[in-house]
């Protein structure tokens, strides 16, 4: 198992670092093309998410990426030290009344992009989004 740690200060242009660390993530474990840009797309979708919405784009908070891997399946962590929020209760974008509304939308997409995907808020503070994504066979 190959484990691998990122730590930002959450700011906007930190974003590169994300893209950049999720790159040589890649390097070993080897997605496909396909399946490397739709779990790109998650990533930084939930790092800016992490970064605009849970810490507020306050620079003294850090969000921190947690990956491991092996042959098989790769695990992405994405924390931050935000208040959170009620997942069940984030409004469906693909609905005719939110269709134009911005909210849950990145949520939304990260969880299409990957194959599993999970959200917990911590009580002490902070939340973390946890994605799945398994190699296709070929």
């Amino acid at each position: 198992m190959i484990k691998l740690f990122l730590e930002i200060t959450s700011e906007k242009n930190n974003i590169k670092a994300v893209e950049d660390f999720m790159q040589k993530a890649n390097m070993g474990f080897q997605l496909p093309d396909d399946q490397y840009a739709r779990m790109m797309i998650a990533v930084t979708e939930i790092a800016m998410n992490a970064i605009i919405h849970g810490n507020k784009q306050n620079s003294g908070k850090k969000v921190k990426l947690y990956v491991e891997y092996d042959n098989d399946y790769m695990k992405i962590v994405i924390m931050d030290e935000g208040g959170g929020f009620k997942i069940k209760e984030l409004p469906d974008p693909t609905t005719t009344e939110n269709i134009m509304d911005l909210h849950g939308r990145g949520i939304f997409i990260a969880r299409a992009m990957v194959d599993e995907f999970f959200y917990q808020h911590h009580e002490d503070g902070g939340s973390e989004c946890i994605m799945i994504v398994r190699k296709k066979k070929k």
